[in-house]
């Protein structure tokens, strides 16, 4: 039996590329995803995304609900495991991100993505729900 699982994911995006990360749970599958997770209890997903781009950016990086413009909401396959069914609330960060990106204990890379690059294995949230609506928007290129 499925299980359902919320989440949030916030796309960043800096002169036509969109930051992708690969987080120790996704590598298990060898896949790149957006900042973001899970929604835990008690909280709103303003909230989780503000608290998922505090744990996976960091650093000093100061970053408000503002600073997100909800853009969609969907629900797949997670890309850590398929019995799970994420329902994805996705978020466009509207600040740039003004800090080092180190890797830490959830995330160990970091990468500027680029329309057209081969070389990384992008969750189906980025390839086919974020990448269609930023092409149609004009965010990447």
């Amino acid at each position: 039996m499925d299980k359902l699982k919320r989440t949030v994911g916030i796309a960043f995006i800096e002169d036509g590329k969109l930051l992708i990360v690969r987080s120790v749970r996704s590598s298990k599958t060898n896949s790149w995803t957006l900042v973001g997770g899970g929604i835990e209890t008690g909280e709103t997903e303003i909230t989780a995304a503000l608290r998922e781009v505090n744990e996976e950016v960091g650093r000093g990086f100061e970053f408000c609900e503002e600073d997100l413009l909800p853009i969609m909401c969907f629900k797949e396959a997670a890309a850590s495991d398929t019995d799970i069914i994420i329902e994805m609330n996705l978020f466009l960060a509207t600040k740039k991100i003004h800090v080092n990106l180190m890797p830490n204990d959830e995330i160990l890379d970091y990468h500027w993505y680029s329309l057209g690059e081969k070389d990384y294995n992008l969750s189906s949230s980025i390839r086919d729900h974020f990448i269609p609506y930023a092409i149609q928007k004009g965010l990447l290129f």
